[in-house]
């Protein structure tokens, strides 16, 4: 099986899923990634990329191209570490990915590179729950049986770029304010002793009509896109973040 992707497209969506980036560890923070295992589910022109771990699940979508005829969802998990490596290092337009059954290759004019396929993710139960995560226009919206109150819509770039910010602490902790009707959210940072504290505003493009503080440990700028972004939550429950593409769900941080 055969599928021709956009070279940069498939790199990019690779690295948001990946989620390398600091994260809070004890009083401190670390660079580490969600996991080194992707889920490929590819059907219909699209692939969806997935990953996850205790606290955290992500997916991202991409377009592809085949020649085969695929009538029903396809499935391949591979290591994220492998594949970045070479990635990163073709300097090309579009990409062919050949899946057969216990590898599969990355093929261009000039190069070809066969990798393993890996039997299973460890998480597929997060994995599989923020796949089939929707939104339903007049019903609340709800994460298993956790109902979401606050939605938060805003510019990716401009939640990026105060998670940037506020990571100058070190902490690798933020913690996100929002009061009810007012034109922008806050996002915070503060260092164990709290003697170093960061805030940044956020502005909506729309005002919400409920309150919300909750807390989390996660490099979310390197997920957000350059366009409308939603946050749904509610006090000290998860957080999913989505964009026209992606979508997210973050377990809250909870102070011991």
């Amino acid at each position: 099986m055969m599928l021709t992707v956009n070279l940069n497209d498939f790199k990019e969506a690779v690295e948001a899923i990946w989620l390398r980036g600091k994260y809070k560890s004890s009083t401190v923070s670390k660079v580490d990634v969600i996991s080194n295992t992707a889920v490929a589910i590819f059907h219909r022109n699209q692939i969806q990329l997935l990953n996850g771990n205790d606290t955290c699940a992500v997916s991202v979508n991409i377009g592809y191209e085949s020649t085969d005829s695929i009538e029903n969802e396809q499935m391949f998990i591979f290591d994220i570490e492998k594949i970045m490596k070479y990635i990163k290092n073709l300097k090309t337009d579009v990409i062919e990915i050949q899946i057969k059954d216990a590898h599969y290759n990355l093929i261009t004019d000039e190069t070809r590179v066969k990798l393993p396929k890996l039997l299973e993710h460890s998480n597929m139960g997060l994995i599989s729950r923020i796949r089939e995560f929707k939104i339903e226009s007049n019903k609340p919206t709800t994460f298993g049986k956790t109902e979401l109150k606050c939605l938060l819509r805003f510019q990716g770039a401009d939640l990026a770029k105060a998670i940037k910010y506020c990571n100058l602490v070190g902490t690798a902790a933020f913690k996100i304010d929002y009061h009810s009707g007012k034109e922008t959210f806050t996002v915070s940072s503060s260092n164990t002793q709290q003697t170093e504290l960061v805030d940044r505003k956020v502005e909506l493009l729309t005002a919400s009509d409920n309150d919300l503080t909750v807390e989390f440990s996660a490099p979310i700028d390197k997920f957000c896109i350059d366009g409308p972004m939603f946050i749904f939550s509610d006090d000290d429950k998860p957080i999913i973040l989505i964009g026209t593409d992606r979508k997210m769900v973050i377990a809250p941080y909870i102070r011991g």
